[in-house]
């Protein structure tokens, strides 16, 4: 299992179109196979701060989905209005353990 997480900052001016587009795909991409969750939010409006996290089977269903239009057209819409980002992908290995609470 992967994990992709972290965060972008993007162009303040486009996230109303940002968050627009992000719906419009979400269940799209919850529909692909090996998408165990998927999560772009909008934490900061004026900083254009965006929170990613996404959980996934393995590297060729992350591959896959980069591969779908409605990814390529998203990347390539956003892409050069990305400011920065510390978005890694992380191996996950192992069995999930509850909270200690």
């Amino acid at each position: 299992m992967i994990f992709v997480q972290g965060t972008m900052h993007m162009a303040p001016d486009c996230l109303d179109e940002f968050r627009a587009d992000v719906a419009a795909m979400l269940d799209k991409v919850k529909a692909e196979d090996g998408c165990n969750f998927y999560s772009l939010v909008i934490e900061d409006e004026a900083t254009g701060l965006v929170n990613v996290v996404e959980q996934w089977r393995d590297d060729a269903a992350l591959h896959v989905h980069f591969t779908m239009p409605w990814s390529a057209e998203f990347f390539a819409k956003y892409s050069p209005k990305m400011l920065a980002s510390t978005v890694q992908i992380f191996d996950i290995s192992g069995e999930p353990r509850p909270l200690p609470i």
